[in-house]
């Protein structure tokens, strides 16, 4: 009796892990990034919105947040609600 091949080759897809990045600009004030960020992100306090826009306005663009599908397309539709300007990326 022969088998179909179909049976066995059900490969999982592997997941990609998707980044959050905030881009610099001129027009959002210390205190809006700072506001978002806390409002939005996970775990982030004052001191690490503070943080995270000195390093994104000295570099022009830093790391927020990582995770896998639907979680970060949400955090980024979030965040440019409140005007940030923000960008997803793949490693």
């Amino acid at each position: 009796m022969e088998t179909s091949g179909s049976f066995g080759s059900t490969r999982r897809k592997r997941r990609t892990r998707l980044y959050l990045y905030l881009i610099d600009d001129d027009f959002n004030s210390f205190d809006n990034v700072m506001y978002a960020l806390q409002t939005v992100l996970p775990n982030c306090n004052l001191l690490l919105a503070e943080q995270m826009a000195m390093i994104t306005h000295n570099a022009g663009e830093a790391e927020l947040y990582s995770g896998f599908g639907n979680d970060v397309y949400i955090k980024y539709a979030q965040l440019q609600k409140l005007g940030l300007n923000v960008d997803i990326r793949t490693k």
